[in-house]
């Protein structure tokens, strides 16, 4: 399929279609809440598992107990702490900070039991849960585990932007503390893969508002900090411009001495994602590491549409 322009009159210079190809081995998908993170994690799992590709789709889990919403997209209430086959191709996991650290100390205890006599005693626990990010390590270590596997595709969802920037930190933080030993070790291991761009990126979905664009861009700025490759910035629900840019002035102009409604909505969307585009592509052309822009529409419903990952455009920076 070719270019989709969503503004009237617009060809697709410098513009691709996103592919399965566009995707590392490691996808880190952030964003903040409500920006639409999980549909694009579940919507690259799925294009990847139909590409043929044995895809791991995974997230931290929530300590709430809550549904996750990105199982509820495969008619799950959770996905389980262990790899599990959700579709064809595609296994999905919850990422926990205990089975983590259960499999860590298992790997030089070696004896299972004492493992859980350990991290089942709450003294312990309670003293353990007060060291520097074991929580995180425990994270870390499950996750670990899996990038040892034979997934072709991997796509972590990210429950918020902070956790991205603190799992792309915690080696380095923790390595100046533990600098030898089995989580060195872990550690080391694991900025390996995240610090390699050939199999490793991250992927900031965000919306055309002023606020989440800011965001956005400043997590963009922390990760290179950490030195993990980005994929791209992804600008979603954006609307469709049915206007030339002189037809567009020309009903600003009217709208602007007579009452907006309807239309005044539609054009003030417009506005928005007209600047929210100006001021990604611009952060991005200019900083030193460049990164894509990637536009995709407003879908009312993005995984139920088979061609909505088609849609995605790539905004060359």
């Amino acid at each position: 399929m070719g270019y989709v322009s969503l503004e009237k009159n617009k060809p697709g210079k410098d513009t691709s279609n996103f592919t399965v190809a566009d995707l590392k081995r490691i996808n880190l998908i952030s964003g903040k809440g409500g920006v639409g993170r999980s549909t694009f994690a579940a919507t690259f799992a799925k294009a990847a598992a139909n590409a043929g590709k044995k895809t791991l789709l995974a997230e931290i889990e929530d300590d709430t107990g809550a549904d996750s919403p990105l199982a509820r997209t495969f008619n799950l209430k959770h996905f389980s702490t262990e790899p599990a086959k959700i579709d064809t191709h595609l296994y999905g996991l919850s990422l926990s900070a205990v089975t983590g650290q259960e499999r860590f100390l298992n790997s030089f205890l070696k004896i299972t039991t004492l493992t859980k006599t350990i991290l089942g005693n709450q003294g312990i626990r309670w003293f353990l849960e007060g060291a520097p990010a074991f929580k995180e390590m425990g994270y870390f270590n499950h996750l670990l585990m899996q990038l040892r596997e034979d997934y072709e595709v991997i796509i972590l969802d990210l429950p918020a932007t902070g956790h991205l920037v603190g799992l792309a930190r915690l080696p380095r933080i923790l390595l100046k503390m533990i600098p030898f030993g089995p989580i060195a070790e872990r550690l080391k291991e694991g900025q390996n893969y995240f610090y390699d761009e050939k199999q490793t990126a991250a992927w900031i979905v965000t919306l055309p508002q002023p606020l989440p664009v800011s965001e956005a861009l400043e997590l963009r700025d922390a990760l290179l900090e950490e030195k993990i490759s980005m994929g791209g910035l992804i600008l979603n629900r954006c609307p469709s411009n049915p206007f030339t840019a002189d037809e567009q002035d020309l009903l600003e102009l009217a709208l602007s001495s007579e009452g907006t409604g309807g239309a005044g909505f539609i054009l003030e969307r417009i506005k928005l994602f007209q600047d929210a585009k100006k001021k990604l592509g611009e952060a991005l052309s200019s900083s030193g590491k460049k990164s894509d822009l990637w536009i995709a529409p407003e879908v009312f419903n993005p995984l139920a549409d088979s061609d909505f990952m088609n849609r995605i455009v790539r905004q060359k920076c």
